[in-house]
Formats: structure tokens, sequence, C-alpha cells
């Protein structure tokens, strides 16, 4: 910034929003659990062909502890973690989605109920047709006295 002209809003926020950015990047990654390693001291021999076991191929060592993700932070063993309230505007979506679903579950059961009852409809009008239909034929091929 150059000390003639003066400071305007937009470029003191913009700096000091990136400063805060760079700030809670910096918690996120000093947060994160480190992997656990245990350094292989000179004394104890490292491989397993050294203590006189044959070699086998390398395999990733598993950590002790389970991953967690970015940011949070790992509860040790028999603790439980309470979480945070909702947000009200998070809990009424998730109550308007689960009252979709519902609405969703029982559309979809009321209308294969109503094509049920609608093709067991069409199947009796089809009887009822073929049975008036030979009544009919019948009729016509009786011969008139």
């Amino acid at each position: 910034m150059d000390p003639k002209q003066p400071a305007r809003l937009p470029k003191i926020v913009g700096a000091i929003a990136a400063g805060l950015a760079g700030l809670s990047c910096a918690t996120a990654l000093a947060q994160t659990p480190a992997s656990p390693a245990t350094p292989a001291s000179p004394a104890t021999p490292a491989t397993p062909a050294a203590q006189g076991m044959p070699a086998t191929p390398a395999t990733p060592a598993t950590p002790a502890i389970p991953a967690t993700p970015a940011g949070a932070q790992g509860a040790s063993p028999g603790v439980t973690q309470i979480e945070p309230p909702k947000d009200p505007l998070v809990e009424r979506r998730e109550a308007r989605q689960r009252a979709s679903a519902e609405y969703k579950a029982k559309k979809k059961a009321a209308k294969g109920e109503y094509k049920g009852d609608v093709g067991a409809a069409k199947q009796e009008r089809k009887t009822e047709n073929k049975a008036a239909d030979a009544a009919a034929k019948q009729e016509m091929a009786a011969p008139k006295q």
C-alpha cells in the first residue's frame, strides 16, 4: 500500500480475509493427528532377515488409531462424543426430506393399489364382454322359427 493514497475498505477487507483464511488452514493442519511412527534404534535389527527369519514382502503397517477425517479431533476409547446442536435450517431440511420420502412411499403404494384395481376391473370387463359376445353369437346362430 502506498502511504500517500488513502486506504480503501475493499483492500483492507480482502487483506483481513486472506489472513484469516491462512490462519484457518494452519489450524486445520495443526489439528490433524500425526501418524504413529516408531523409530528403529540402531542396536536392534530392523529386518526379519537379520533376526534369522525368512524375508517376506513388505506390507504397510496399519495404524493403531483409526483414521479420522481432517479437522476432526479423535476421541479416546470409552469417551462418548457429544455432537453440537444442529442448525435449525439443517433440521428443517432433514425433516422435509423425511416427509418427502414418506409421501413418495405412500404415493407409490397407493399407485400400485390403484393399478391393481384398474387391472382387475379391466379383466372383469373383458370377461363380461366375452360372455355377452358369446351370448349374442348363440342368439344369432340359433335358427329362427
